[in-house]
Order: C-alpha cells, then sequence, then structure tokens
C-alpha cells in the first residue's frame, strides 16, 4: 500500500509535522519487528559482529525506534535489507557462536509487507519518508515482556499441569510425555521436551511463543493433548500485548 500524498496543497508546517509523524510510524515498526522476533537493542548488533556484517548500532536504532532520528543516510536502509535478506536465507546462524543470540535468531521472521513479500531497501526508504504505509502487523503497539521470573513462573505451571493430567490417568509417565512431546510441531518439539525437562523458556522464547491474552502455544498443545483434540494446532500470533 502506497500513500497518495499530495505536497502542493499543504503548508510547510504541515509538510513538516507529516514528516515527522511518517518517521514515528517507522520507528514503530521497526521496534515491533524486533520484539515480535524475541530480540533486544543489542541483538541485530551483536549478531553483526559476530557473523561480520554491518548492521545499525544500537544507540541509532534507539533513535529511530523513537522517531526522532531525523534524515537517515542511505547507508542505513541498506542495512535493515541485509537483516532481511540473512532471516530469508540459510545464513542466519552463519558464523555465530553465541548460544544466546543463535535462539534469538532461530525462529525470528524477516520484515514483509502486507503482500507477504520480505521487504528491500526501497521499501524501507519509502516508508520512512511517508511513501508507503506500515504494513498492517506492524501498526499495533506489540511487546510483551517477561522477567525471569514470570518465565520460570510460567514454565513450572506447565510442568506442573501436565503432571497432573498423568497422575489423573494413572498413565505411564514417559508414554504420556513422549505422547505429548510427539504432537507438538517439530520446530518446537526440542524445546519444549527441554521445557518439561526443567530446561525454561527465556523471555525472548516466551514473546515468540505468545497467542493472545494470557495464552500461549505450549497452553494450546496442552490443552490438546489433554483433550485428544490434536489438530489444527494454532500458530504464534502476529500480534501481542503489553504487559
Amino acid at each position: 500500500m502506497t500513500y497518495d500524498v499530495d505536497l502542493t496543497e499543504r503548508s510547510y508546517q504541515a509538510v513538516l509535522d507529516w514528516q515527522q509523524e511518517s518517521r514515528r510510524a517507522f520507528g514503530k515498526m521497526l521496534l515491533n519487528w524486533r520484539r515480535r522476533n524475541g530480540w533486544t537493542q543489542y541483538t541485530a548488533c551483536e549478531w553483526g559482529a559476530e557473523a561480520n556484517f554491518e548492521v545499525i548500532s544500537y544507540g541509532n536504532l534507539s533513535v529511530i525506534e523513537q522517531g526522532k532520528a531525523g534524515e537517515l543516510r542511505q547507508k542505513a536502509f541498506f542495512q535493515l535489507e541485509e537483516l532481511n535478506r540473512r532471516l530469508l536465507g540459510g545464513r542466519r546462524l552463519e558464523g555465530v557462536k553465541s548460544q544466546r543470540i543463535r535462539e534469538q535468531l532461530e525462529y525470528a521472521e524477516p520484515l514483509r509487507g502486507n503482500d507477504g513479500k520480505p521487504w528491500n531497501t526501497v521499501d524501507f526508504w519509502s516508508c520512512y519518508i511517508g511513501y508507503l504505509a506500515v504494513p498492517e502487523a506492524y501498526q499495533a503497539v506489540l511487546s510483551p515482556t517477561f522477567s525471569s521470573k514470570e518465565a520460570e513462573d510460567l514454565c513450572q505451571k506447565w510442568r506442573r499441569h501436565v503432571r497432573r493430567v498423568i497422575k489423573k490417568r494413572e498413565a505411564d509417565v514417559t508414554i504420556a510425555l513422549e505422547e505429548l512431546v510427539g504432537s507438538v510441531p517439530e520446530m518446537y518439539r526440542k524445546r519444549f521436551r527441554e521445557v518439561l525437562s526443567l530446561d525454561d523458556y527465556s523471555s525472548s522464547e516466551l514473546t515468540q511463543l505468545w497467542l493472545r491474552d494470557e495464552q500461549f502455544l505450549p497452553d494450546e498443545w496442552i490443552r490438546a493433548w489433554e483433550t485428544g483434540e490434536l489438530t489444527d494446532l494454532p500458530r504464534p500470533s502476529t500480534r501481542h500485548r503489553n504487559k
């Protein structure tokens, strides 16, 4: 979607206001993209340092996210495209040694337009100057945040519930857990097995597993396993909530 912008009928102040609003919308879009991926302000910078490619510094990223960056150099838009390009191809983990960064990259998604196509340099630039609208998925203010203690409590809640169900069924623990883990989509299976074995999800992982309100994907996996409804399991929402 592009804006039909006619600047000839606007006052100079109106043009400045429109320009500032475009920059604020762009910054919010980057903030929502980052948070949907479970990234901190430092993730992209640390990724670039480990994988040896150039990215926007975390200080500049913060200013852009706040809509206070002013004119951006062309280089910044190429750097954003590079993040998208690496997330699309098989290079996202290339050169990355830190387990923490690898986990934050594993399920991260590129920024896409309403048509599902990943954005390139021209798309980022067009959005920044107000000629291209922010994709709908990134317009709302998103971003649940969790402390380590909240993540631990949530994982403990899931483990307790699973144990109660197994005890009520008088089922074999190993067989029951294998049935539960086996019903989970493959991309989440290994990590969910580890969580059931006391290795809690991190705060950033929980952000990517949120569905709506107080519901997360593991809630749905456990519910489906408990009730025997093991088809049509949901996917993570494109919308998050403030916490």
